[in-house]
């Protein structure tokens, strides 16, 4: 359990330089403090890891603490929780974070919206961690998301990116598709109810630096706010 004083000093250890950005060695290094929390807290599960992808969990840990300033009263929803390390210590934390994850309980995004119409604009924060790339309709995908959030409530969420990337190009495995700028730019924000990024994107600065299945790629961080009025 993280708790009392530890849970400040997770909150204020390492501040979040940019949301929407491409998390590179620089942001490997800026989250470091955050990736030995994790692997204090479920070494056995951070061992399980990528080492160089760990830097999704750690912003994302990072990113959900800072744009939920609700917590610990926020309603918080995890999409693909099944071994999320971020996911897991916020429980250890004491937040009640809600998980879902079709590995857990056989229930997907697309299922849980049509099951739980009152949940729709009731959450602060909903997060992902390298999961849209999976999801075969990542069009439905971010639009229940945003059905999801209540106006002014955030989500977050990481993916595989490679701007150069064309169709039929080689993938990691289980991958759909690597992301673009023109999708993160303009294609899921187009499919999202009302939402607006929370600073700049700087995706297209950053050039590929991580390797897996044959493939050079990064990982992007895409985070919105859902607009209010």
């Amino acid at each position: 359990m993280v708790c009392g004083e530890s849970k400040k000093d997770v909150r204020q250890l390492v501040p979040v330089l940019k949301f929407n950005t491409v998390l590179n060695d620089a942001a490997r290094q800026h989250y470091r403090p955050i990736t030995d929390i994790l692997f204090a807290v479920m070494p056995e599960m951070m061992e399980r890891k990528i080492p160089a992808a760990n830097v999704q969990q750690s912003f994302m840990l990072a990113a959900v603490l800072s744009i939920t300033p609700q917590l610990p009263a926020a309603r918080v929803l995890c999409v693909g929780s099944y071994e999320d390390t971020a996911y897991e210590t916020l429980l250890r934390m004491g937040y009640c974070v809600e998980g879902l994850d079709p590995n857990v309980d056989g229930r997907d995004l697309d299922a849980y919206t049509k099951e739980n119409p009152s949940a729709l604009g009731t959450f602060d924060t909903v997060f992902s961690t390298s999961v849209i790339e999976h999801v075969p309709n990542d069009n439905a995908f971010v639009q229940d998301i945003s059905r999801l959030l209540r106006p002014g409530g955030c989500a977050v969420l990481t993916c595989d990116y490679r701007n150069a990337w064309r169709p039929g190009e080689p993938l990691p495995p289980t991958d759909e598709r690597f992301y673009r700028l023109s999708d993160l730019r303009e294609r899921l924000v187009g499919q999202m109810q009302s939402v607006e990024f929370v600073d700049e994107p700087d995706w297209e600065r950053h050039e590929p630096d991580f390797e897996y299945g044959g493939c050079h790629y990064s990982f992007a961080s895409f985070v919105v706010r859902k607009k209010i009025g």
